[in-house]
């Protein structure tokens, strides 16, 4: 005789939990991606000054326009 706890559980139902696992990790992913966006969007709009634009580093400091 067989235990209940020896049985393997039904492919099916390992396959809907390996789903579920995915649709919660993608889910709170791209949650927490959202939450940064509208988290940086409220901060740009509170300070534009700090909003992406640089006047300085890399993005000023190109060879082709220290030429002219």
């Amino acid at each position: 005789m067989a235990n209940d706890e020896d049985k393997e559980s039904p492919l099916w139902l390992t396959v809907v939990k390996l789903i579920i696992g995915a649709i919660i990790l993608i889910g709170g992913t791209g949650l927490a991606l959202w939450y940064v966006d509208q988290k940086q969007s409220v901060e740009a709009q509170r300070d534009p000054a700090t909003s992406g634009k640089s006047d300085w580093g890399v993005a000023k400091d190109s060879p082709i326009h220290r030429l002219h």
